[in-house]
């Protein structure tokens, strides 16, 4: 079994994500864990207007879920009211960015 400690996890400041707008604090919840399917796991603290830039997936999926705050997600050309507790997928062969209405806080899982 891996475990790892809320406390033993750094933020490490993230500018621009998929060039998108301003700066995010990334917590990178799988650094350390050796996953075959999952290469990455985040929680994203973005104040108001911090964005994650438009960005296409090809051979891999993630996954967006709002533990809090409210914002704006694009899903190829549409965009969608997130609020906190919402989640979406996107699939492999689609886009997808999400601008921070709010402050919020943005987990952020990645399969292969």
């Amino acid at each position: 079994m891996d475990i790892r400690k809320s406390k033993d996890i750094i933020p490490q400041p993230f500018a621009e994500c998929h060039d998108g707008e301003g700066v995010l604090m990334c917590k990178s919840l799988l650094d350390g864990f050796d996953s075959e399917k999952f290469p990455f796991m985040h929680a994203d603290t973005m104040p108001a207007g911090v964005s994650i830039g438009l960005h296409r997936h090809d051979g891999s999926e993630e996954i967006y879920y709002l533990v809090s705050g409210r914002g704006v997600l694009t899903y190829d050309d549409t965009e969608y009211e997130m609020k906190t507790g919402d989640i979406s997928l996107c699939r492999s062969g689609h886009s997808h960015a999400f601008r921070a209405v709010d402050d919020c806080v943005l987990i952020v899982v990645g399969s292969r």
